[in-house]
C-alpha cells in the first residue's frame, strides 16, 4: 500500500514537472505578453531558460536569440509612444547585447549569414528609433539613453555593412544607459570595480554548472533576486566566496555587533527591515536596556502601550489609564489653533489627526476669523465655493452667481492666446482645460496669423493637408495638388539609393515606405550593379537562387550536377571524413543522420563516444583503449591473415568468432 502511494506521489509531481516544463517553453516560443505586462517578467525568464541556456552554443543559439531579438523589435513597434516604451527599449537593448555575443561565439562559416540577418534587423531598429517620442515621466536622462542606442546600433550597422570581417563583440559593451532609465534593471558599464564584464554580471546569463542550477546554493530569492554577481565577487573572485549576511552588511549593521553576526535570527532576505526579534529570548529584562525613549515621552510602564514587541511603532495608548487629566499636560497644540476643548474635534484618542471640526458650534462665526484666503482669492463669500466644511479642498466655483463678469477678471490668459471671446472655446466652467476651438467662427482667417509652420515645410495651403482643424496632426498631404512637380524637389534619396523615377517603386504615395521594387522595369541589368554579395558567396549567377526579386532572403540554392560538397561547405573540426551525402541532404544540411554500422553499446561502451574516440576526434577510433594490443596478437596466432591494426576487417559487427 505504501508503495502505491509513493508511486502515486512520484507521478503526480512527475505530471506537474512535465506540465510545468510545457507552459515554460510554450510561453518561450509564442511571447504572448509586452513589456509592462504582468507576466512579461515570467515569460523572459522562459524565454531566457529555452531560447538561451538550453540552446547549444554556436550557430543554433545566434539564430534563437535573433528570433529574440526580432521579438523584442516587435515588442517597440506596438508599445511607441505608451508608458511601457521605456522597458521595451531596455529589453530591446539587452536582446541586441546577447545576439552580438552569440554571433561572435558561432563558427566561422556561420558568422556572414548571422551578420547579414543582424543587419537587416539593425536597419529595422534605427528606423523606430526615429520616431521614438519621449512620453510624461520620461526625462532627459531617457532622452539621453535613447540617443546612446541610437549611436551604438549606428556604429553596429556600419561594422556589419564592412566587407571585411570586423569583430562586433566590442559593441555588446557600449553603455546606453537604459535600464538606469527606464527603472526596470541595472545598468553597468563595461566592466564595473570587480572587474567583471557586463555580459557575465547577470546570475540570469549565466549557464550555471549541474548541481548548482539558479544559483541554488544560495537562493537568489527576495531581497537579492537583483543582485549582480559583482556585487558579492569582488576582485573577479566567484569559487569561495562566503554567504554569510556581515560579509556584504557588516557597514549597515546599526546594533554595533551588539547582536553578533546571525543576522538570519532576526531578519530575512526578503525585505531587511521588516525585523522579527524574539524578545522571549531576552527574558525579563527592562526595556530601557536597549531602547531609549525620545525626550518627554509618557513616564509610564512600556507595556502599557507596547503590547507588540516585533513592531514598536505599532503602539495604541490607553487613555483611560491616566484619568481625567488635561490634554495640555501631553500634547502642545500648534500656533493659532482653536482655543476651544480638545474633545470637541478629537473624539479619537488613537489617532489625533482623525479629527472632525464641528463648525456649527460656533455658529455664524466669519470664516475668515481662523482661515486667511490665499493671495488673488475670489473676494465673495466663502459659502459661495466651499459648502463642504469638512473639507475646505472639496470646493465647486458656480460662476452662474458672478453674472456676466469678464472672464480676464479673474484669469489670465497665457502668452500669445487667442484674443477672441473665452466663451469660444472654454463653454465648460468646470475645467478650462476641457476647451474646443471652433475655426468657424474666425472665417475666412489665414493660418499663419495663429499657427507657425515648422522649417522646409510645403509651402501650399494649409489645408490642402490639414482638413481636420480638430487635430492638425491627423494630416494627409495630397500629392495630386502639385501637378507633376519631381519628388526631389521636397525628398532627399539616401545614399547609394536607385537612380530610377521614384514612382516606379512608391506607388503609394500616402506611405513611402511601401515601397515595392519592379526588377522587370530595369531590363537585364547585372543584380552587382546595385547589390554587394557577402564575403564568401557563392560566384554563379544571382538568379541561380535569388528567383524571387521581391525577398532575396527567399532564396534556394539548386545542387543538382554538383558533387564537390568541400567546394563551398569546409566541414568543422575532426569532422567524419566521409561522403558528406552519407549524412546530409542538400534541403537541409543540419538534419543530418549518421549510420554507425558499428555498435554503440560494444564492450559496455554504453553509446558513450570516448571509448573508442578518445580526445573526441570522431574521424579515427582505436580498438586497443579496451583491447590489449598484446593479448590480441597472442590469441590471434594462429589466425591466417590477421592484421592487428583493423581488428574491423573480421568483427565489423563487434563480436567474437572462433
Amino acid at each position: 500500500m505504501l508503495r502505491r502511494i509513493l508511486v502515486v506521489v512520484l507521478a503526480i509531481f512527475l505530471f506537474i514537472d512535465i506540465v510545468g516544463a510545457a507552459v515554460t517553453y510554450s510561453v518561450a516560443r509564442t511571447g504572448p505578453y509586452l513589456p509592462g505586462d504582468q507576466f512579461f517578467r515570467a515569460q523572459n525568464n522562459s524565454e531566457q531558460l529555452w531560447l538561451n541556456h538550453l540552446v547549444r552554443v554556436g550557430e543554433p543559439r545566434a539564430n534563437s536569440l535573433l528570433d529574440l531579438l526580432e521579438r523584442r523589435i516587435d515588442n517597440l513597434e506596438v508599445l511607441l509612444g505608451s508608458d511601457a516604451q521605456r522597458l521595451a527599449l531596455a529589453y530591446l537593448d539587452n536582446a541586441f547585447n546577447q545576439a552580438i555575443n552569440a554571433i561572435e561565439l558561432a563558427p566561422a562559416e556561420a558568422q556572414p549569414a548571422l551578420k547579414q540577418r543582424l543587419l537587416l534587423l539593425t536597419e529595422r531598429t534605427l528606423a523606430l528609433l526615429d520616431g521614438v517620442e519621449l512620453v510624461d515621466g520620461e526625462g532627459e536622462g531617457m532622452a539621453t539613453a535613447v540617443s546612446a542606442l541610437f549611436d551604438k546600433l549606428t556604429d553596429l550597422q556600419i561594422a556589419l555593412s564592412n566587407p571585411e570581417p570586423t569583430s562586433i563583440a566590442e559593441i555588446a559593451t557600449t553603455q546606453t544607459d537604459l535600464d538606469a532609465a527606464s527603472q526596470s534593471a541595472d545598468s553597468e558599464s563595461d566592466s564595473d570595480a570587480s572587474g567583471i564584464p557586463v555580459s557575465l554580471d547577470n546570475p540570469l546569463d549565466v549557464p550555471f554548472p549541474e548541481g548548482s542550477l539558479e544559483h541554488d546554493f544560495f537562493p537568489l530569492t527576495g531581497g537579492h533576486d537583483n543582485l549582480k554577481c559583482s556585487n558579492c565577487h569582488t576582485g573577479s573572485t566567484y569559487k569561495g566566496t562566503a554567504a554569510n549576511c556581515v560579509n556584504c552588511h557588516a557597514d549597515e549593521d546599526p546594533h554595533a555587533g551588539q547582536f553578533g553576526a546571525d543576522c538570519a535570527a532576526c531578519h530575512s532576505v526578503t525585505v531587511w527591515t521588516a525585523v522579527s526579534f524574539d524578545h522571549s529570548l531576552m527574558g525579563n529584562q527592562d526595556c530601557a536596556n536597549c531602547h531609549t525613549p525620545p525626550a518627554n515621552h509618557f513616564a509610564g510602564a512600556c507595556s502599557a502601550c507596547h503590547s507588540d514587541t516585533e513592531n514598536f511603532a505599532n503602539a495604541v495608548f490607553n487613555h483611560s489609564t491616566i484619568g481625567t487629566q488635561d490634554c495640555a499636560g501631553c500634547h502642545t497644540p500648534p500656533a493659532n489653533h482653536w482655543p476651544g476643548a480638545c474633545s470637541a474635534c478629537h473624539t479619537d484618542t488613537t489617532n489625533f489627526a482623525n479629527a472632525v471640526f464641528n463648525h456649527a458650534i460656533i455658529g455664524g462665526q466669519d470664516c475668515a476669523g481662523c482661515h486667511t484666503p490665499p493671495a488673488n482669492h475670489y473676494a465673495g463669500a466663502c459659502s459661495a465655493c466651499h459648502q463642504d466644511t469638512s473639507n475646505f479642498r472639496n470646493a465647486n466655483f458656480n460662476h452662474a452667481t458672478i453674472g456676466g463678469q469678464d472672464c480676464a477678471a479673474c484669469h489670465s490668459a497665457p502668452a500669445n492666446h487667442y484674443a477672441g471671446a473665452c466663451a469660444s472655446c472654454h463653454q465648460d466652467t468646470n475645467n478650462f482645460k476641457n476647451a474646443n476651438f471652433n475655426h468657424a467662427t474666425i472665417g475666412g482667417q489665414d493660418c499663419s496669423a495663429c499657427h507657425s509652420a515648422p522649417a522646409n515645410h510645403y509651402g501650399g495651403s494649409c489645408n490642402a493637408c490639414h482638413q481636420d482643424t480638430g487635430n492638425f496632426r491627423n494630416a494627409n498631404f495630397n500629392h495630386s495638388t502639385i501637378g507633376g512637380q519631381d519628388c526631389s524637389a521636397c525628398h532627399s534619396a539616401p545614399a547609394n539609393h536607385w537612380g530610377g523615377a521614384c514612382s516606379a517603386c512608391h506607388q503609394d504615395t500616402g506611405n513611402f515606405k511601401n515601397a515595392n521594387f519592379n526588377h522587370s522595369a530595369i531590363g537585364g541589368q547585372d543584380c552587382s550593379a546595385c547589390h554587394s554579395a557577402p564575403a564568401n558567396h557563392y560566384s554563379g549567377a544571382c538568379s541561380t537562387c535569388h528567383q524571387d526579386t521581391g525577398n532575396f532572403g527567399n532564396a534556394n540554392f539548386n545542387h543538382a550536377g554538383l558533387t564537390d560538397c568541400a567546394s563551398c561547405h569546409t566541414p568543422p573540426g575532426n569532422h567524419y571524413p566521409g561522403q558528406c551525402s552519407n549524412c546530409h541532404n542538400t534541403d537541409s544540411f543540419s538534419g543530418a543522420t549518421f549510420s554507425h554500422s558499428f555498435p554503440t553499446g560494444h564492450g559496455g561502451a554504453n553509446n558513450n563516444c570516448a571509448s573508442c574516440h578518445p580526445g573526441g576526434n570522431t574521424s579515427s577510433w582505436t580498438c586497443t583503449n579496451c583491447h590489449s594490443q598484446n593479448q590480441m596478437d597472442d590469441k590471434h596466432k594462429e589466425e591466417s591473415g590477421y592484421n592487428g591494426s583493423n581488428c574491423t576487417q573480421c568483427h565489423a559487427d563487434g563480436r567474437k568468432h572462433d
